[in-house]
C-alpha cells in the first residue's frame, strides 16, 4: 500500500468545517460562521481518507480537551465555593488568604488553566497535570 502524505493545512481546514450547518446546501461554513472560499471548497474535494482520519482524530482530541477543561473549571468553582461563607463583597484575594495549604496549591494549579485566553491551547502546550 503506498504511503499517503497528510497535508496539515487540509486537516486543519477539515476541523474548521461546521458539519451541522445545513441552511445552504451549496456552501460549507466554518464553525465561526464564515463561509469557505471557492479555493477552500476545491481543496476539500482533494482530501484523502488519511486526512479525514487525521481530522477526525484531532476533533476527538479537542472534544476530550473541552470535557477535561469543563471538569477543571467545575473543580475550580467548587474549590472557591468551599469558602462561600465569607461576607458579601469579599474578593478572591480574601478567599486565598484563608485557604488551607492544600487548597491553595490546587488553586495555584488551576488558576492559569481556567483563566487562560485560549484554554484548549494552554492544555495542549502545558497539560493539566
Amino acid at each position: 500500500m503506498p504511503h499517503t502524505e497528510i497535508r496539515p493545512h487540509v486537516v486543519v481546514l477539515l476541523t474548521e468545517v461546521d458539519y451541522d450547518r445545513h441552511d445552504d446546501a451549496s456552501r460549507l461554513y466554518r464553525c465561526d460562521g464564515s463561509p469557505l472560499t471557492a479555493a477552500e471548497h476545491a481543496l476539500l474535494s482533494t482530501a484523502t481518507r488519511a486526512e479525514f482520519s487525521a481530522a477526525n482524530a484531532q476533533m476527538r482530541l479537542e472534544d476530550e480537551w473541552a470535557r477535561e477543561l469543563d471538569a477543571l473549571k467545575e473543580t475550580f468553582v467548587e474549590l472557591l465555593m468551599k469558602y462561600a461563607h465569607l461576607p458579601e463583597g469579599s474578593t478572591v484575594s480574601d478567599v486565598v488568604d484563608i485557604m488551607t495549604d492544600e487548597d491553595y496549591a490546587e488553586y495555584e494549579r488551576l488558576l492559569p488553566i481556567v483563566t487562560a485566553q485560549d484554554t484548549l491551547e494552554y492544555l495542549a502546550e502545558h497539560g493539566a497535570d
